[in-house]
């Protein structure tokens, strides 16, 4: 009798302990297209084009045109030669694209 609960409490705790070395729940480290200069510019110009601010203001949802004139000048930004020059400036070297999030 005792060993019989002896085995079922060693399984028990070898199956618990199974259980948690799942390979699928493990985080995947996946190549990124994009450089680590480039996340830096981009979001650099973020910041620096408002959208920051206006996505973290008590206003948000509400002041539309805050917001729109934010992208717009994120989207201006984006697309000029300043984001090769702060990719550069981040110790990357100039991207062949100026979408980050194709």
């Amino acid at each position: 009798m005792l060993a019989s609960v002896l085995f079922a409490s060693a399984a028990l705790v070898a199956g618990s302990a199974m259980a948690n070395d799942n390979p699928h729940t493990q985080p995947v480290n996946t190549p990124s297209a994009v450089s680590r200069a480039e996340v830096l510019a981009d979001l650099e110009i973020y910041r620096e084009s408002g959208l920051a601010a206006v996505e973290q203001s008590e206003t948000y949802g509400y002041d539309n045109a805050r917001r729109d004139a934010a992208k717009a000048r994120y989207a201006e930004l984006r697309s000029s030669p300043y984001y090769a020059t702060l990719v550069k400036k981040f110790g990357g070297s100039a991207p062949a694209t100026a979408v980050a999030g194709r």
